[in-house]
């Protein structure tokens, strides 16, 4: 079989709502050039029906017990061939210029091994409730990352060789994954976001559950303590390790205002 130039990996558990139009955005890019690897972690709705009708020899669909997100995306990650590999969440959408632009950036700066782009956030009727423009540039991104997640998973592209040098996600993170694999690949590659809304980001119906939010909350914590212990960032910045631990004990309206600009923390699918 050819390689082919981008893969692009999803996982879905109980999607059927929303993978279809997910996986018929990556199929209608311009980018034809593609292969499209979905994992099914263990639906129990109408989700295998939903993919098993898109017809397409570039979708590649994979159905297994349900592991989570994490163990999902790095099986999707172990079937992938290409060179560049993007994301995209099960519930979100890309525009047909998303893929082909990305691999034209990192074409035009081969230092760069992680480029995501801005989004557009609608809640679940499709109304847009916010526009996401996270930094540029590489020095931005660097000064951002201590403090939060400034990439939005369902937007990234990545070389495969970056990938690979930093092993892929951490499967000890069942949330915030994106966000400790970000910081890993700072360490050896130049980080860039597009700014062009390439991405239509879906909310979820509800709130995130207090438990959810309190393992984000702690995932955060070590992925920055982790960056200040291996010393990619001077031993002062152990403060923005506590702030998450801090906001534990805050009501919830307080931790959103310490959390900083919405949408910026990645988005596990399922929850």
């Amino acid at each position: 079989m050819k390689t082919p130039a981008v893969s692009v990996a999803m996982a879905v558990f109980d999607g059927a709502p929303w993978v279809g139009a997910a996986v018929e955005s990556l199929l209608g890019q311009t980018l034809a050039d593609l292969e499209v690897i979905v994992i099914d972690d263990g639906s129990t709705d109408a989700t295998p029906e939903v993919l098993a009708s898109i017809r397409d020899p570039r979708l590649r669909i994979e159905r297994r017990a349900r592991q989570g997100l994490t163990r999902a995306l790095n099986r999707a990650l172990d079937l992938a061939r290409a060179p560049l590999v993007a994301r995209l969440d099960a519930d979100d959408v890309a525009l047909p210029e998303r893929l082909a632009r990305q691999r034209q950036y990192l074409d035009a700066h081969p230092g760069v091994g992680l480029l995501g782009t801005g989004a557009r956030e609608v809640d679940p009727s499709g109304r847009e409730v916010a526009i996401l423009r996270p930094p540029v540039d590489d020095a931005a991104l660097r000064r951002a990352l201590i403090r939060a997640n400034p990439f939005v998973h369902s937007s990234m592209m990545m070389r495969r060789t970056v990938l690979d040098g930093v092993g892929a996600y951490d499967p000890s993170f069942p949330v915030a994954q994106d966000y400790d694999l970000w910081m890993r690949m700072a360490h050896v590659s130049r980080l860039a976001n597009l700014p062009e809304l390439l991405v239509i980001r879906r909310l979820p119906p509800g709130r995130i559950s207090a438990v959810r939010n309190n393992e984000r909350l702690l995932a955060e914590a070590r992925v920055r303590w982790r960056a200040v212990r291996s010393h990619a960032y001077p031993w002062w910045c152990v403060v923005f390790a506590l702030r998450p631990v801090t906001a534990l004990a805050l009501p919830a309206a307080w931790r959103r205002a310490l959390r900083g600009p919405r949408g910026m923390e990645g988005s596990p699918y399922g929850v």
